[in-house]
């Protein structure tokens, strides 16, 4: 497929739904080709057809990245379906403890531990793997998503809440670590975002509180009481998808070691 991305190959992580599904298809139809990968097999094969419908070219790669041994499968895998990868979209994490409701001193430091390792060290393990190799030919692209409950912290999901923080940190000293070579690290932040779960979510908080069940009036309500947002609706997968598609873009390569929180003015 023709576009300004041709040639280059790209590995979205956490790519079986949401955000992760969005970036992918947005960056196919940009020319490049596509390592799609999630823990769920079917959901992320969903997302490869759904490349290639839209004419892109897609390979998967299956498993957790929460520890060495199976990162280095996803690994290895991507390597044997495209060789290197040019662009990283570091977008796989994981909830906070306790189903992503815990309460600060119901998160333990081993449930603090396992986010940070599904959150943060997943990110680590993939961007020891690919980026020397950007270095090392010049050109290069790591994207990494955190979340923009870092910039309004609150007493629970702490140990998410830090392990989101630690990804804008490390975005900045990856940068510098990577200085003049040719590989931008910019961070995205995403405020509420409408995927499968939060769709759900809203509908049930909306029950018993509007007369209507018509999804514009609920979007409408969330967006006022819900979740604040200056922008009267709630946030799209494809709006974080297009973000990232501009960070991606060659020309805009003086766009570095950045945060971006899309929100909606939230």
């Amino acid at each position: 497929m023709a576009g300004p991305l041709a040639g280059k190959t790209a590995l979205v992580t956490g790519a079986s739904g949401g955000i992760g599904a969005a970036t992918a298809v947005r960056l196919a139809g940009m020319g490049a080709t596509l390592v799609v990968h999630g823990r769920n097999a079917d959901r992320t094969h969903a997302t490869a057809d759904m490349v290639r419908s839209a004419g892109g070219a897609a390979h998967v790669a299956i498993g957790s990245l929460s520890s060495d041994a199976e990162a280095a499968e996803v690994i290895a895998t991507t390597r044997a379906a495209v060789g290197t990868i040019d662009i990283l979209v570091n977008n796989a994490g994981g909830d906070s403890a306790q189903q992503g409701l815990a309460r600060w001193f119901d998160a333990s430091p081993a449930d603090w531990l396992a986010t940070y390792d599904s959150n943060v060290g997943s990110m680590v393990r993939l961007t020891h793997a690919f980026a020397p190799e950007m270095k090392e030919r010049g050109w290069g692209r790591i994207i990494l998503l955190s979340s923009g409950i870092v910039s309004f912290p609150m007493a629970q999901i702490p140990d998410y809440q830090g392990a989101k923080a630690a990804i804008r940190n490390m975005t900045r000293t990856l940068m510098k670590a990577l200085i003049r070579s040719g590989v931008t690290v910019n961070c995205i932040s995403p405020g509420f975002v409408l995927t499968e779960t939060n769709t759900r979510w809203v509908r049930a908080m909306a029950k018993g509180k509007l007369d209507s069940e018509e999804w514009a009036d609920i979007e409408a309500w969330a967006a006022r009481k819900l979740v604040p947002c200056a922008s009267g609706r709630l946030g799209r997968p494809e709006d974080i998808a297009s973000a990232i598609a501009f960070l991606a873009h060659p020309e805009n390569d003086f766009v570095n070691g950045v945060d971006i929180q899309i929100d909606g003015g939230g």
